[in-house]
């Protein structure tokens, strides 16, 4: 492998958990740029008047997130010694007629892409209109940094916007293909009926990064079976490392996948899960688990569509490869359909379909907000999906619409055939999390096997289901796994014997602070529940090549265990 490529990382679940990866987790200095410029003042959610933020207690739950929640990198576009070695720059300032220095820039980003040819480029872009359709080439080395003041000396996306509108809506407003090296940080784009960025991926090493960008009212407006409209589209697989943070994505509308974000598939296979063996209960077990992520953190993921008649996938995000998706907000995003609401994963879908090869992608989801989102199907909030497993902690998921806020489903098809019937079967290991006042049970399972531990359930509401867990019948020879402990749950314990050391908390009438002004915190740690415990062990759902380990903080990123090593129940650990 060149030394410029980046080599598969192993993925390795541990205390956090933490994925190992090329990618830094610090969320700014993943592309070996220099030291972000100081972060704006603007606040993290000071993206634009009269945006929805939901409950008062939400945006500093979430800091750092949205637009400039990281600070922004200069990428030598203000001070060329910052510039990364080995990278030119070019400069650009709408409606100017230069030959693209500082001081005397092009007028477009199409001309300075054309200038750049083959070569490593930094392309500047001040504040400014530009209608365009870029078209950033071919297994090309780009970076498109926006926000720049018009002398070039201060960088603020928000403060100073590049705006980039199709100018043929027809076509994607940004597109690559197959990029060696991609990043595109600090703009808005808008208008295209397309996708707002399109980039493919080839399986070859790529690295692709977005950031700080305003993607907005991009893609499809009605009932369509497109797969091609909508906000985000980034090609993933098992070399493509790919980096999604402090983006606001809204008002996007998507076909069938994503219409927020949809991060695509493997193209080769990820992970292996072994069909044969009589190991985790006899449904399987990884054997391995390699290959790059999916990094998604941080970001604005707000009242993006799905048109699909017949059954879309992931209105806010869809994703088909490794990820850790962790620190968003998921608001209000809605499997419109034909207006029937009929879809899956409104929130978020994690669906790697690779058939009989059995290929296993794995999803952290962590620190996330799902807020508002709708389905009348199923998983209004997250949805792990054929091959998709999953672990899935200290998230708030809340206020949403749709049966199984948290599902796990598997593959089968028209049987889950092989011993057991893990041929297809699905795992999820579900843990600390606040599940309440959602229009919907808290959890589904069918095809699967889902291990719950420490959750607080209360105060959701399904006519259909007794409880809130729908335990859904699937596919012959594929019977449920529902097993845990240490929950907060409404369940007939006849109905769930794996399920130990559960108790409801419906009686109890402020079992959690307040619904009304969205404070999920543990109204009484001492309630006779005995939400909390002076150890938390529990046993995931399936075998990875490290062992899970308890999460180390909490939703708010307070400390697990607190200062009297006690653990509570839920997201919060305070």
């Amino acid at each position: 492998m060149a030394s410029d490529q980046v080599a598969a990382s192993r993925i390795a679940v541990g205390a956090r958990p933490k994925i190992e990866r090329a990618v830094d987790t610090s969320d700014t200095s993943s592309q070996r740029l220099p030291t972000p410029v100081a972060a704006t003042t603007a606040g993290p959610f000071a993206i634009h008047p009269g945006m929805r933020t939901g409950g008062p207690l939400r945006a500093s739950r979430l800091g750092n997130t949205g637009i400039g929640g990281n600070g922004y990198l200069d990428y030598g576009c203000t001070n060329d010694a910052l510039r990364p070695a080995g990278w030119s720059s070019v400069f650009v300032r709408a409606g100017a007629a230069g030959n693209g220095t500082r001081a005397n820039p092009y007028g477009t980003i199409g001309q300075a892409i054309a200038a750049a040819g083959d070569a490593r480029m930094i392309v500047c872009v001040a504040s400014g209109q530009y209608r365009e359709n870029l078209d950033l080439g071919m297994q090309r080395r780009r970076m498109l940094v926006g926000g720049l003041n018009s002398t070039f000396t201060a960088r603020n996306p928000l403060a100073s916007p590049a705006i980039v509108t199709a100018a043929d809506a027809d076509e994607h407003v940004m597109r690559a293909e197959a990029p060696a090296e991609l990043v595109i940080d600090g703009f808005v784009v808008t208008g295209s009926r397309n996708r707002g960025i399109e980039a493919t991926a080839w399986d070859a090493n790529e690295r692709i990064t977005l950031r700080n960008n305003h993607v907005h009212h991009n893609g499809c407006t009605l009932p369509t079976a497109r797969t091609d409209c909508g906000g985000i589209d980034v090609g993933g697989g098992r070399t493509v490392i790919v980096d999604i943070g402090n983006n606001l994505v809204e008002e996007n509308g998507g076909g069938h996948h994503g219409g927020g974000i949809n991060i695509g598939g493997g193209t080769e296979a990820i992970g292996t899960l072994d069909q044969t063996t009589g190991n985790n209960d006899g449904f399987g077990d990884v054997l391995t688990m390699t290959g790059a992520i999916a990094n998604v953190h941080h970001n604005v993921i707000r009242n993006n569509r799905l048109y699909e008649a017949s059954l879309p996938h992931g209105a806010g995000m869809a994703i088909g490869m490794n990820g850790d998706v962790h620190h968003n907000l998921f608001f209000g995003n809605d499997t419109v359909s034909d207006g029937d609401h009929y879809g899956v994963g409104a929130g978020l879908i994690g669906q790697h379909d690779r058939g009989a090869s059995a290929s296993v992608a794995l999803l952290v989801v962590r620190h996330n907000w799902f807020e508002g989102n709708r389905t009348t199907k199923l998983g209004s909030a997250i949805f792990l999906d054929q091959f998709t497993s999953g672990y899935v902690y200290d998230n708030v998921v809340v206020r949403n619409f749709g049966t199984g806020a948290i599902i796990v489903d598997g593959n089968c098809g028209d049987t889950c055939d092989g011993p057991n019937g893990n041929h297809g079967r699905n795992f999820a290991t579900i843990v600390n999390n606040t599940v309440a006042d959602n229009e919907g049970a808290a959890f589904a399972v069918q095809d699967s096997t889902a291990h719950l531990y420490f959750n607080v359930s209360w105060r959701n509401r399904d006519a259909e289901i007794v409880g809130d867990i729908a335990s859904l019948d699937g596919s012959p020879g594929a019977d449920n796994r529902i097993r845990g402990a240490h929950n907060i749950i409404d369940i007939d314990p006849a109905a769930f014997p794996l399920l130990t050391d559960t108790q409801s908390g419906e009686g109890i009438a402020n079992l959690l602070r307040s619904l009304q002004f969205q404070d999920y915190r543990l109204t009484d740690p001492t309630n006779p529940l005995h939400p909390y415990r002076f150890d938390q062990v529990f046993v995931p759902a399936i075998a990875l090549p490290v062992a899970l380990q308890p999460p180390v903080d909490d939703y708010a990123g307070s400390s697990r265990p607190d200062s009297g090593g006690r653990y509570l129940y839920g997201a919060y650990g305070r």
